[in-house]
């Protein structure tokens, strides 16, 4: 079978095909880097599909993975795949050794996800009552949502990037 090695460039050519195809309405910058340790990709996105669906998709494309626990780098097994134009698939290795993802969030869907934090606020025995700042600190022992946030202190700001993986943008946002 035959083998092929990307580049770290190749590899994010693919990535930002893969994330045109499966999100066309989001704008995606894709970045990627080459150093004398190896190489990555990084991509930046505002609103849009949570990191858990791009981290999903885009993942795949890693050539390494690391172990901290025993400081290990090891380089992930090839992918078998199919490029248009050819007749056989063929065994890929990515140039990317990590892919990192960031999501950025509009000041309209921070808003969406300031109001839903203050619902989440209102359902909980503990916070009912206060009002919900994005950089003041809750006590969150016993939510009533499903959102099953931890029961520790919890920055305004956290709660809102913890929404946003469960909440997405509304119609509104962005228009």
């Amino acid at each position: 079978m035959e083998k092929t090695r990307l580049t770290c460039a190749e590899t994010a050519k693919l990535i930002r095909a893969e994330l045109k195809a499966n999100y066309p309405l989001t704008k995606f910058s894709v970045r990627s880097d080459t150093y004398s340790g190896g190489a990555s990709i990084r991509i930046r996105w505002e609103d849009g599909p949570t990191s858990d669906e791009v981290d999903k998709l885009v993942k795949r494309y890693e050539g390494a993975s690391f172990d901290g626990s025993i400081d290990l780098k090891s380089y992930n097994e090839p992918t078998l795949m199919a490029f248009t134009g050819q007749e056989t698939p063929v065994l890929v290795s990515f140039g990317a050794d990590y892919i990192f993802t960031d999501r950025d969030l509009s000041p309209a869907y921070i808003e969406q996800l300031s109001q839903e934090a203050q619902k989440v606020l209102d359902d909980n025995k503990v916070t009912a009552g206060q009002v919900f700042s994005y950089t003041d600190f809750y006590s969150m022992e016993s939510l009533a949502t499903g959102y099953g946030v931890a029961p520790y202190p919890v920055s305004g700001y956290s709660l809102v990037r913890f929404l946003s993986r469960h909440i997405a943008p509304s119609e509104k946002v962005g228009a």
